[in-house]
């Protein structure tokens, strides 16, 4: 399973002999839904809303969604793909380099794919560009995970629909959601630290980055040769009222695969003062 935004996806992925071409093989990827309906509270207005901007209902649905006021709509989430490719058995045994960048590019393509119907249900899942890009690299390692069989799909609950409570978001619960995607990110010694010190510490090259989850909170980069501050970097997303863990999960995968673009992008202020121990890490603002 996976996570991309309050949706969670289930990726399958096959590899079997070609029936139209006895000396190729096919891979088949897939991505089900966890629940296949997802039951909004209080989402109503704005789903009529966008059903009449798009032409596919008559204002007065609209009217008659406004006057019964918070009501629940089920939004139903349909299967990604399934995405084919073919390729010949003799490129796996005699050329494998070349085998595997066509895996990828495919894997790639697919993960693409799966952000982008993803992106049809805005409310559920966040808009920024940023994240979305973070949760297709985090599509295609699950299809790398169960392609080796470190990740198995579960069925799509096709009998109860996931429950979302809007009015339950706007007191936390979005926090709780962003901090579970947390642990679909990173490895489990930094979501430990994450659990323990609301952090997470990212080694890339000769740089450590440490993330807080605190809204707009600074970045503190060390020197990993010297263990001594370089900078703080300050990096503000556009939207103002995203979860603190989101921003964790955003800067943590700058951070891993963009750190050139963290600093093009982020503020420089004075670096962290003291020397980094990264051993016994401290507390923040400690």
């Amino acid at each position: 399973m996976i996570r991309t935004g309050y949706l969670r996806w289930e990726i399958e992925a096959t590899d079997e002999r070609c029936e139209a071409d006895s000396r190729a093989r096919e891979v088949v990827f897939l991505a089900r839904p966890t629940h296949r309906m997802v039951r909004v509270k209080g989402q109503a207005n704005q789903h009529a809303s966008d059903r009449f901007v798009k032409g596919e209902v008559g204002y007065a649905d609209v009217v008659q969604t406004l006057q019964q006021g918070n009501t629940e709509v089920d939004v139903r989430v349909d299967n990604v793909g399934p995405h084919r490719f073919r390729y010949s058995e003799s490129d796996r045994l005699q050329t494998p380099r070349f085998w595997l960048t066509k895996l990828q590019r495919e894997a790639q393509a697919f993960s693409h794919e799966v952000v982008r119907q993803a992106g049809k249900f805005p409310q559920l899942v966040i808009s920024e560009p940023a994240l979305r890009a973070g949760y297709a690299r985090m599509v295609e390692a699950e299809v790398y995970r169960v392609i080796d069989g470190s990740s198995q799909p579960q069925p799509t609950r096709e009998d109860e629909p996931m429950q979302l409570d809007l009015a339950a978001f706007q007191t936390g619960v979005p926090e709780l959601v962003a901090a579970e995607l947390v642990r679909d990110v990173v490895d489990k010694k930094e979501f430990s630290e994450f659990c323990t010190f609301d952090r997470v510490t990212i080694r890339h090259g000769d740089r450590y980055y440490r993330i807080p989850r605190r809204p707009h909170a600074l970045i503190e980069v060390w020197n990993a040769l010297t263990l001594r501050g370089e900078a703080r970097l300050c990096v503000v997303f556009q939207d103002p009222g995203m979860p603190p863990s989101d921003e964790v999960v955003m800067k943590y995968l700058l951070a891993k695969h963009q750190p050139d673009l963290l600093w093009t992008m982020g503020v420089k202020f004075s670096p962290p003062t003291g020397q980094f121990d990264g051993a016994a890490p401290r507390r923040w603002g400690r």
